[in-house]
């Protein structure tokens, strides 16, 4: 989970400052009562969980204030977790100072203008004792990183091919080390690949060395894997990827070469809410170096 520090909130460092992970295990695991009176920043799906979970604790969740100007969870989370409990969504606002010694007393909150920077003469002072932190998640990518693999700049996480191989041969990613996953099935589904393939490579001392590259292209912040090994015998690929912005009716092309091998259309799609297809190589003909580029195109 990315933290305080990492999201640049000016003032002190009291009590009462948590990620919403650590308020989850807090709550949840050891029983604790965290807050009487909150505030959320980010409307990640963690944030929103905990927003309704600490509401029916008895606790007072005075406001969820996202940065951007649309809900960085997915809808269902917004519709149950707030909707349901009449807790407010402020989008195009975030928090700009903390105040208190030893104990938060309060935030200061502001709106946010076009340019992602709060709006001089829109500060609030909110008074709660607890703030808790839902403002993005990175992949546990410390292990892979500091074996050696390149990890992908968007994404975060290790790049790998559809096998889920990393650039260090024999080094295999999965889950919520390689890219974060909005569900558990993509999670376990990329486990089971893994594994699979890292047992059908045990037997075998050559490197992969030819691989065509996959490319992110208009409208899309990732896709993985990033690579597609043409020394695998396994033509057959899962591909996840996020949409940059909320956008409607759109075609998904895929493009080996300036060739589109691949479309698929969409009613919606948001940066929140991964989307998952899957292509089948075979037949296609590429070579070492070539771009297989994703991207986002208007319905016709």
């Amino acid at each position: 989970e990315r933290t305080a520090k990492q999201v640049f909130i000016h003032g002190t460092r009291p009590a009462g400052v948590y990620t919403a992970g650590t308020a989850q295990n807090l709550t949840n695991l050891k029983g604790l009562r965290v807050t009487k009176r909150c505030v959320i920043l980010g409307s990640g799906d963690i944030g929103l969980i905990m927003a309704r979970r600490l509401t029916l604790e008895g606790s007072k969740v005075l406001g969820v204030y996202e940065a951007k100007s649309t809900p960085g969870g997915l809808t269902r989370n917004l519709r149950q977790c707030l909707d349901d409990f009449n807790i407010p969504l402020h989008l195009s606002h975030t928090v700009t100072r903390v105040f208190g010694e030893s104990r938060l007393t309060a935030v200061e909150v502001a709106e946010v203008g076009p340019d992602m920077k709060p709006v001089p003469g829109t500060e609030e002072i909110i008074e709660c004792d607890a703030l808790i932190l839902s403002v993005g998640l990175i992949p546990e990518n410390e292990l892979a990183e500091g074996l050696g693999a390149a990890l992908d700049p968007f994404a975060k996480g290790p790049v790998c091919d559809q096998d889920m191989e990393t650039s260090v041969p024999f080094l295999f990613t999965c889950g919520n080390a390689t890219h974060v996953n909005d569900l558990v099935d993509y999670v376990s589904e990329s486990g089971e690949r893994a594994g699979r393939a890292a047992a059908e490579r045990s037997g075998v001392c050559k490197k992969k060395e030819n691989s065509a590259v996959i490319k992110p292209g208009k409208g899309l912040q990732y896709v993985v894997p990033e690579r597609l090994s043409l020394d695998s015998p396994e033509r057959r690929a899962v591909f996840y990827f996020r949409s940059r912005e909320v956008c409607r009716n759109k075609v998904l092309s895929v493009k080996a070469s300036g060739k589109e091998i691949f479309k698929k259309g969409y009613q919606a799609l948001k940066p929140p809410e991964m989307e998952r297809i899957e292509i089948d190589f075979t037949g296609i003909e590429l070579e070492a170096g070539d771009e297989i580029v994703f991207e986002t195109e208007d319905k016709a």
